[in-house]
């Protein structure tokens, strides 16, 4: 099933995914369950939703269990996309952990699924930095957009962080009940 982009929007404000852009858009006919969020996104062709698996999975790491089952029933493309989009999350939480624990309270690890079948390093290993350059590096040469991948996952990682940012400043200012 296709999604209009606000649709999109409107299900990742729902799962706490907010930086994309201003948007009144209601979740009329969006995805109903994570799954089915995560496969729409895999198959966006808009890179900004694609990339959005990664803070999906930072900020609500429960979903991870159903990555594998989910892996499995997508076509090959599609799979691999979601695979790769996983164990970037994977690496960049490792990297960035610190300073997603400021924001994210009890923040569960997620689990190394794919590094062993995508040839990649183990996630602690740089605090996940080699796997992310290696697994950027991956993607790059099988896209037929030759764009740093790298660069797009550190925007989007600090798109997010802004997001946690405001979201905390908010708190703090939040008057007393």
């Amino acid at each position: 099933m296709s999604y209009s982009r606000e649709s999109l929007v409107a299900a990742l404000r729902e799962w706490g995914i907010t930086y994309l852009t201003p948007s009144d858009a209601v979740s009329v006919g969006a995805p109903k369950t994570h799954e089915q969020l995560l496969c729409a996104l895999v198959h966006q062709d808009d890179s900004r939703l694609r990339l959005a698996v990664v803070p999906l999975l930072l900020r609500r790491p429960e979903i991870s269990e159903s990555v594998p089952a989910l892996a499995a029933c997508l076509e090959e493309n599609a799979s691999l996309e979601l695979q790769t989009l996983y164990m970037a999350a994977v690496y960049m939480q490792r990297n960035w952990r610190s300073r997603l624990g400021i924001y994210l309270d009890d923040m569960p690890l997620l689990p190394d699924l794919f590094s062993h079948q995508m040839g990649l390093p183990l996630p602690d290993e740089q605090f996940g930095k080699a796997g992310l350059i290696e697994l950027a590096d991956a993607w790059k040469t099988r896209s037929e957009y030759p764009f740093d991948r790298l660069q797009a996952l550190s925007i989007t990682v600090e798109l997010f962080f802004g997001q946690l940012k405001l979201e905390k400043a908010n708190k703090s200012h939040a008057p007393a009940l």
